[in-house]
């Protein structure tokens, strides 16, 4: 089953597709459900940056007009992808609660007030430091912060480490990365396979099958497929490598939700 659960429209600062054409290309994919889940990101230390602009009833009203649509050619579900920094927290989750999504993705994009993709993040630190950064952040978020479903984009900073990547970057702190699973597996929360990472120099996903695989092996059970795209040239890319990706690592079940409830489908080598 071929779904997309991490799309981004221009109802997100930096998406430059709209719901309508993200509709009518998974069609011709032949997509079977997608998710929208566009950024609400408060408090984004560049001010050049407003990830928290989102008019967040004009989205829903425009994703309900596509799911009467296309009703019948495409299983369309309103999702969020929220970003969590420990002093907005409470904000963050009270959108959560006023809002009928049916899923939520919750990511890591800034650490200690810095934004990765901008590069003042990894000044200073060896590849180790920063990993270890980016991990002991994210263990603290999950640890403070249950208003989400799946964890976003485990590994997010190698797609803008100014070092050379390398196979064993995926394989650094791993006993970190055990203690996020635990916690996510505890709190019946799930993970991503996010095939934008093939689209990075690794040509692997975020997070890479290791780390996939050892979700599973920990007893994780809650999996999702998204692009992570915010142009249309980038939707749907990667989703059946990531759907081997998936399969390899030991699982015969990709999740999808509404209403935040999980809902389990079978999948096969053949799909």
């Amino acid at each position: 089953m071929l779904v997309d659960y991490h799309i981004h429209t221009n109802h997100s600062i930096d998406g430059e597709m709209t719901i309508d054409e993200v509709c009518r290309k998974a069609i011709s994919l032949g997509i079977k459900e997608i998710a929208f889940t566009d950024h609400i990101d408060l408090d984004w230390p560049d001010p050049e940056f407003d990830f928290a602009s989102i008019d967040i009833e004009q989205y829903i009203l425009e994703i309900d007009q596509s799911k009467a649509k296309y009703k019948g050619q495409l299983r369309i579900k309103t999702g969020i992808e929220i970003g969590m920094q420990p002093h907005v927290l409470d904000e963050t989750a009270k959108i959560i609660e006023d809002y009928p999504f049916d899923f939520v993705i919750g990511s890591v994009h800034i650490i200690q007030r810095m934004d990765p993709y901008q590069g003042k993040y990894y000044i200073g630190k060896t590849k180790e430091e920063f990993y270890r950064l980016y991990y002991e952040e994210t263990l603290r978020l999950i640890k403070e912060f249950s208003y989400f479903d799946v964890l976003g984009h485990i590994g997010y900073i190698k797609r803008y480490s100014p070092l050379p990547y390398e196979k064993e970057d995926d394989l650094l702190h791993l006993d970190l990365v055990d203690e996020i699973l635990r916690v996510l597996i505890k709190e019946d929360k799930g993970i991503e396979v996010n095939t934008s990472g093939f689209r990075h120099i690794s040509n692997s996903s975020m997070p890479s099958i290791e780390i996939v695989r050892r979700y599973k092996e920990l007893g994780g059970t809650v999996i999702t497929l998204g692009s992570d795209s915010h142009k249309l040239s980038d939707f749907g890319f990667g989703l059946k490598d990531g759907l081997e990706t998936i399969i390899q690592a030991g699982f015969n079940k990709i999740t999808t939700y509404t209403k935040r409830k999980p809902y389990f489908h079978s999948i096969s080598k053949k799909e």
